[in-house]
């Protein structure tokens, strides 16, 4: 006597039932680990650029450096301030220590679905650097300038 196998009804839609919620978590992971990551690395050349604009007293670029992040949106502040070595060398007074900048990105809940939304995005990146070259045009360098050719005088006069 043979038996005929009889195939279980209803097991691939219970599969697929359990599996593609599943996928659907993975993909929508996947996407909002890579928005993150394009993002930081967005922020974090915006923030390599400002300083050393910033630190060779070159025109501001923000607002092209924030649509390089994300276009058409108010998402990115960038900004660049110099640290003065003041204290650190007594005799150079205001020399531009070294420049720092940072890039701030907050970017709100994308919808993704009718009732999902991939949560929100919050990256800050900064770039420290000694940007002023001591140039014949740039403030430290007039700085140096004139104190050692002080310093060159005095010890001519004595």
């Amino acid at each position: 006597m043979k038996r005929r196998r009889t195939s279980p009804r209803g097991q691939s839609i219970v599969e697929t039932a359990i599996a593609l919620p599943l996928l659907l978590i993975l993909l929508g992971g996947g996407y909002w680990l890579y928005r993150n990551l394009s993002l930081s690395s967005s922020a974090e050349s915006a923030a390599h650029a400002q300083m050393l604009r910033a630190g060779r007293r070159l025109a501001g670029i923000e607002p092209r450096l924030s649509g390089t992040i994300h276009p058409g949106d108010d998402v990115a502040r960038i900004e660049a301030h110099d640290d003065p070595l003041i204290g650190e060398v007594p005799l150079f007074r205001g020399l531009a220590g070294r420049t720092i900048a940072s890039a701030d990105v907050s970017l709100g809940k994308e919808p993704v679905g009718a009732f999902l939304d991939l949560p929100s995005h919050a990256v800050r990146r900064e770039a420290e650097g000694a940007v002023d070259c001591w140039g014949k045009g740039t403030p430290s360098g007039r700085t140096v300038r004139r104190t050692v050719q002080g310093i060159l005088l005095t010890g001519v006069l004595r």
